[in-house]
């Protein structure tokens, strides 16, 4: 009887045991699986962004040396009248435009510059005579375009494969919101964040740099300005300096500032006086 029982105990043992073993087996082929696509689909996301990066650099390689060459032709000149290098810039400017097509479709705040830039190269273009300094401040603003357009592609590129944490607080004065764990690209900015989680208005405004714009309101809680221009209320913001333990006013403008992963940053209404 202790045989049979014994028997019985150790068949059924068998059976649990290769129930197991087969669930086991089961769950880790699935694991492996499912690791296996996992793993596949990150390499076929970073050859994509290694892809999208080399192109996006070869592009900016060959743009700056069309560049260079205008630059140093402008340099060794010994002229009064830079008229003659406009043709050659609005050759740059068109290029421009034509490989950075979509990212000024896409960005208004980019592609206001490049409206800005091209209705000062037509200025300049009436002028019988262009000065040295006109010329080189037109050359100058070409490039600060060129460089936030090459490195907002290059971003681009490499946020198909890495994603941010950030968290972001808009204080309404009267109540405060998170928006904690909030996912966007790598070389996001605070102003295309910001646009993500609310609704928002803005200004515009060229002369201001580095940033050009200027938030009017946030869910439609807007910014005022009294007829005496003495006072009002802004919305302003702040980053978290976590090495001092305080908030920070934000030195930039928020479409320039871009935002780092775990970053922590507010959007204060705020009263003002002047003087």
């Amino acid at each position: 009887m202790v045989e049979k029982r014994t028997l019985i105990f150790v068949t059924l043992a068998v059976v649990v045991w290769a129930s197991l073993a087969s669930v086991f087996a089961g769950y880790y082929y699935l694991q492996f699986e499912n690791s296996s696509k996992q793993l596949e689909e990150a390499q076929n996301s970073l050859s994509k962004s290694a892809s999208s990066y080399d192109k996006a650099t070869n592009k900016y390689n060959t743009l700056l040396g069309e560049y260079a060459e205008l630059y140093g032709n402008y340099s060794y000149y010994t002229g009064d009248n830079y008229t003659e290098f406009l043709k050659p810039f609005k050759k740059l400017i068109d290029k421009l435009a034509e490989n950075y097509a979509t990212l000024l479709l896409t960005h208004e705040d980019l592609n206001k510059t490049y409206l800005e830039l091209l209705g000062k190269y037509e200025t300049l273009n009436q002028q019988n005579n262009v000065t040295k300094q006109e010329f080189e401040n037109l050359l100058n603003r070409y490039y600060n375009l060129f460089s936030l357009l090459a490195l907002k592609e290059l971003e681009k590129a490499i946020s198909e494969s890495v994603k941010l944490s950030v968290n972001i607080c808009i204080n309404y004065s009267d109540r405060i919101e998170w928006y904690n764990e909030t996912q966007v690209p790598a070389g996001t900015t605070l102003f295309e964040a910001t646009k993500k989680i609310a609704n928002i208005t803005y200004t515009y405004y060229p002369l201001l740099e580095p940033g050009h714009i200027l938030i009017d309101s946030i869910n439609e809680k807007a910014a005022y300005t009294d007829p005496s221009y003495t006072c009002g209320y802004s919305w302003i913001w702040y980053y978290w300096d976590e090495s001092n333990g305080r908030w920070v006013v934000g030195p930039v403008g928020c479409d320039a500032w871009h935002l780092r992963d775990g970053g922590i940053y507010k959007w204060n209404y705020e009263k003002w006086t002047w003087p």
